[in-house]
Order: structure tokens, then C-alpha cells, then sequence
């Protein structure tokens, strides 16, 4: 239930408020769903895209790779001896 939550509050807050905000929640949604920061870049590149805006699409890039980090952290945290 609280994956939902945070991961809907991700897209919301992406609507609402300002993207240093969303960034946040998304990173704190990674650590239950790694691949939320990719959806929410991807989300975000698409709803405010312009088409001189630049070339590369930043936020997506950026959701990679805190996508990538978080599949990092959680294989470590998956294989790491419990002491």
C-alpha cells in the first residue's frame, strides 16, 4: 500500500509542485521500487516537452541514473551478510 502512495505522490508532486520536490520523492521511492525515478523522468520529459527546449531529455537521463543506483544499492543490500 505505502509502494502505491509513494509512488503516486511521485507523479502528483510532478503536477503540483516544484521538481525539486518530485526529485525527492522519487528518490525516496527508490528504495522500495527502484524503477520510479526512470518513470517519473520520463513522465515529467513528457509532459512538459518543448520542442526547442534542448536535445537531450534531462530529467529522463537523470531518472536513469538514479535508477541505476538504486538497482546498485539494493543487489548490494540483497547479498550482504545479516549480522
Amino acid at each position: 500500500m505505502m509502494r502505491g502512495v509513494l509512488a503516486l505522490s511521485t507523479f502528483v508532486s510532478a503536477i503540483l509542485f516544484p521538481w525539486p520536490l518530485t526529485a525527492l520523492l522519487a528518490l525516496v521511492a527508490s528504495v522500495s521500487e527502484p524503477l520510479i525515478p526512470l518513470a517519473a523522468g520520463l513522465f515529467v520529459d513528457t509532459l512538459y516537452y518543448a520542442p526547442h527546449a534542448g536535445m537531450w531529455p534531462l530529467f529522463t537521463l537523470c531518472g536513469v541514473a538514479a535508477t541505476a543506483i538504486a538497482f546498485f544499492v539494493h543487489s548490494r543490500l540483497l547479498t550482504s551478510p545479516v549480522r
